[in-house]
């Protein structure tokens, strides 16, 4: 399988920011680690763009979205085979109410 690139969207950015911070207030180092463990999973998606499942929820997955986990947050992806590109539009904690809106997502594709 041919190499995709990785497109990480602002709204992922931001989510990955927020994590960072959170985890950063109790153990700095812990979210370093959790940032390079994300960082590598996302990574992975170079040349495994289908290791993640379809999302159990049926609105997320018809809208194309796969998710890996990185316990115990989920970064939710899609692949635009156009241009093979990984797009990461979102990285939420697995216990938040799953809100994408992909309307929004597509809109920052450039």
């Amino acid at each position: 399988m041919a190499s995709y690139k990785i497109k990480i969207l602002q709204i992922a950015q931001d989510d990955m920011k927020a994590i960072v911070a959170h985890i950063r207030i109790n153990d700095p180092d812990a979210a370093i680690r959790m940032y390079e463990k994300i960082k590598a999973s996302i990574g992975k998606l170079a040349n495994f763009p289908l290791i993640g499942p379809a999302p159990l929820d049926k609105k997320i997955a018809e809208q194309g979205y796969r998710m890996i986990v990185v316990d115990p947050y989920l970064v939710f992806y899609i692949l635009v085979m156009e241009d093979n590109t990984v797009e990461v539009h979102r990285g939420l904690h697995g216990k938040h109410k799953l809100l994408i809106h992909p309307k929004a997502c597509s809109a920052n594709r450039s």
